[in-house]
């Protein structure tokens, strides 16, 4: 029986065979599974986010209870929005949260990235980060109301006062209409947000090693380093953080909402806290709506600003 070995063509022709994947032959069908795969997302993005975002634009412009049919309104919610003393003092909150609350988010995590970095031992780093990731597992609603237990008049902080023999600065911390705006700001102690630690950290691995040796050759420990090295390396960091930091001070609800409900009084109002009590308090949704469309417009903003930065590392 006569055969011949099969020649070096055939195989690769039938290895390129076997290896075909469905659909490689026509182009159109491959964009149309890779669309196919994508249009769930799509769906969802738009159905859950660009949606709400429209229907908030047209309510914005209406007087709706949230049953009876809207009527137009024009620019009568915006109009009431800077006239409302309530709404107006709450931005006046978000401006100091976010003028403590900013540095606070920034400083101490980097701070902290710093010391572990420094460490010799890669074990060590290991642990201290594991450390502080541990405290993602806590909820943010467990925080809170840790936090809670913390400030009221017989809580941990008065007891410790009351130990070192500050009585004097016993205070009913979120009781008083001077004291609670401040108090819901600086709850966290230490401060060191885990994510915001984790960005930092990994900020610092990226500077190439050359660098950190051309740094210790020159002379640049220490504190030197830091501000001539470390700090104008991880600015894309700082950056990102910081347009993260405002957008959820910004958006910050659970704190006024399950710590003090916004008071006493008015003194830890928030604009979105304050978009929620009118909607689900007062059965104003058109006035919420407005509300939240001016946020959503400076959250859009803040955003493009963010956008713009990052081109300006890359150009």
């Amino acid at each position: 029986m006569a055969w011949s070995l099969p020649t070096p063509g055939s195989q690769i022709s039938d290895i390129k065979k076997v290896n075909r994947r469905p659909g490689s032959g026509n182009p159109w069908t491959t964009r149309l599974i890779a669309y196919g795969f994508l249009l769930p997302t799509f769906a969802f993005v738009i159905g859950f986010s660009y949606y709400p975002a429209f229907r908030a634009l047209i309510g914005a412009f209406t007087n709706w209870d949230g049953f009876n049919p809207p009527t137009w309104v024009g620019l009568s919610n915006f109009v009431q929005a800077f006239q409302d003393p309530i709404f107006l003092g709450s931005l006046w909150h978000v401006a100091v949260w976010t003028a403590v609350g900013i540095p606070l988010a920034l400083i101490p995590p980097f701070i902290a990235a710093e010391m572990i970095f420094h460490v010799k031992s890669l074990r060590a780093q290991y642990l201290y980060r594991t450390i502080f990731v541990l405290s993602f597992v806590l909820p943010t609603v467990v925080s809170i109301l840790i936090w809670q237990y913390i400030y009221e008049p017989s809580g941990v902080l008065n007891a410790l006062l009351h130990v070192l023999g500050l009585t004097s600065l016993e205070h009913s911390w979120i009781g008083n209409p001077h004291l609670a705006l401040g108090a819901v700001i600086l709850m966290g102690f230490p401060w060191i947000n885990a994510f915001n630690l984790l960005i930092y950290y990994a900020g610092l691995q990226s500077i190439p090693q050359e660098i950190l040796d051309a740094a210790q050759m020159d002379g640049a420990t220490g504190w030197d380093r830091i501000r001539s090295v470390d700090i104008p390396l991880v600015r894309s960091q700082t950056k990102l953080l910081l347009i993260l930091s405002i957008i959820g001070v910004s958006q910050n609800l659970l704190v006024p909402l399950l710590m003090t409900s916004g008071g006493p009084g008015t003194s830890t109002t928030t604009p979105v806290f304050y978009m929620y009590q009118t909607a689900i308090q007062y059965d104003q949704y058109g006035y919420s709506m407005a509300i939240a469309f001016m946020l959503f417009a400076a959250v859009m903003v803040l955003a493009i600003l963010n956008i713009r930065f990052f081109q300006s590392d890359t150009n």
